[in-house]
């Protein structure tokens, strides 16, 4: 095991007892059995350590459903996947998830509650583009609706497993969901949210000065060629007058085992696939 990775698991375990805002790094080095000059050899401070766990967190459950849902033949198989692939990834993660909805929000700075409200909309949009592989046109004006009262059944059956300890089978529970979900795509007429700008506000504020920006910070985080080198013509490419897809998806790849860069390859693996 790693030292960063020793850490995390440290911490994790100290969050799960004390709470995040309540755990000190000293604590998480005393637990870990290393110095803070180690700790700060590896995050910068606390607010880093939280950054990557949770940053770590969200893009494996989307990255993770994703693959379930590619691994689909036909529309109506991808989503039964996505509910039981969604309740398995949920579940696996649960214990960090109760970490984070009994925290204060005063423990999580700005940044990152700003970053998983990207990840939530990645995985909305995500979601709408599946819902729309299913249903079709027929759901055209209702697709935010859908996307916010799957969510709203995903979340408040995994809570009640959660609170009472409960398991249902995978299967039947997105065998439940899929039912439920097509039943509203089809029958149901009032459309509630309309606006797509204020439903993906930070998805589709992304220009490419921004992701260039990220991209230039990013730099600053390694010191491995092959991921600097990466980097620099990464943003070449992104700024050339025709950007070409394959060789974005190419200069990812070669970003992808550094959980640092994971919000931004996901988010351009997302664009230009």
């Amino acid at each position: 095991m790693t030292r960063k990775q020793l850490i995390i698991d440290s911490a994790l375990h100290l969050f799960a007892e004390k709470g995040i805002e309540a755990t000190s790094v000293q604590q998480i080095t005393d637990h870990c059995g290393i110095s803070k000059g180690a700790f700060y050899l590896s995050f910068k401070s606390k607010d880093e350590l939280v950054f990557s766990i949770i940053e770590h967190f969200m893009n494996n459950i989307i990255r993770e459903v994703d693959q379930a849902v590619s691994e689909g033949n036909t529309p109506s198989e991808k989503l039964h996947i996505y509910f039981v692939h969604t309740m398995k990834v949920l579940s696996h993660y649960a214990g960090f998830a109760d970490i984070l909805m009994k925290e204060n929000v005063s423990a999580i700075n700005k940044a990152l509650i700003e970053r998983i409200h990207y990840y939530v909309e990645l995985s909305n949009k995500n979601l709408e583009k599946l819902l729309f592989e299913v249903f079709g046109e027929q759901i055209e004006g209702r697709q935010y609706d859908l996307v916010v009262i799957v969510n709203g059944m995903v979340q408040s059956y995994m809570q009640y497993i959660f609170d009472s300890c409960q398991t249902f089978d995978a299967m039947r529970f997105a065998d439940s969901l899929v039912e439920k979900t097509t039943l509203l795509a089809t029958k149901s007429k009032i459309a509630l949210l309309q606006n797509t700008s204020q439903f993906y506000r930070r998805i589709e504020n992304y220009s490419i000065d921004h992701i260039v920006e990220e991209l230039m910070l990013l730099q600053q985080q390694t010191t491995n060629n092959l991921e600097l080198d990466s980097l620099q013509l990464l943003i070449e490419e992104l700024k050339s007058e025709n950007p070409r897809n394959a060789i974005i998806i190419g200069l990812i790849s070669n970003l992808e085992k550094n959980e640092s860069f994971n919000w931004i390859t996901l988010y351009l693996k997302k664009q230009y696939s």
